[in-house]
């Protein structure tokens, strides 16, 4: 277990709070751009599409475009902090995750009322909020982990957020449902 072992991480105090002031910032800034923007076609027909296929159970349509979605963000902060010593240059992807998290989120909640407010509370934010630590795990220990390992973990990531976006439509959500 040593190769995979995270006792050497040492979180970097000021990346940290770089972080948390960039997605405070973010989420500001998604609702700003929510209220005074025209919102486009697309991201409603998304939010819609997402509901109804959350609450229908019908998984292949949001696994492939979630995975995939996952493994190219995280292979692109995994890519920005391991190739360069730039990693503070990842508060850029993060600020732009966090503004489509917002705007996603308030579009769940305003259009699809009461089974959007649903879908985002026990699926859409939680997802979200694992990937972005995910993100941040990756940034903070891609300089510590074994080198024979290291191009596969972020792929292993994405996986294990995907297995959580499942857990949480098929066995919580539907917990939910059969609860009210």
């Amino acid at each position: 277990m040593r190769n995979l072992s995270f006792c050497k991480l040492k979180w970097d105090k000021k990346y940290l709070i770089a972080f948390s002031v960039t997605l405070i910032c973010a989420i500001i800034s998604g609702i700003v751009l929510y209220i005074f923007a025209n919102i486009n076609i697309y991201f409603e027909n998304y939010a819609h599409d997402y509901v109804y296929f959350v609450f229908n159970f019908k998984n292949g349509n949001l696994i492939f475009p979630h995975l995939l979605s996952e493994t190219i963000i995280i292979y692109i902060i995994f890519s920005v902090c391991y190739f360069t010593k730039f990693k503070y240059l990842t508060l850029i992807i993060f600020f732009i995750r966090g503004i489509y998290f917002t705007v996603y989120t308030a579009i769940l909640i305003e259009l699809n009322t009461f089974g959007g407010i649903t879908v985002a509370v026990f699926v859409f934010i939680p997802t979200s909020f694992c990937s972005l630590f995910f993100g941040i795990l990756i940034a903070e220990s891609c300089k510590i982990i074994n080198k024979k390992y290291i191009f596969v973990i972020p792929v292993v990531l994405a996986v294990v957020n995907t297995l959580l976006f499942l857990i949480l439509i098929n066995i919580v959500f539907r917990l939910i449902i059969v609860i009210v």
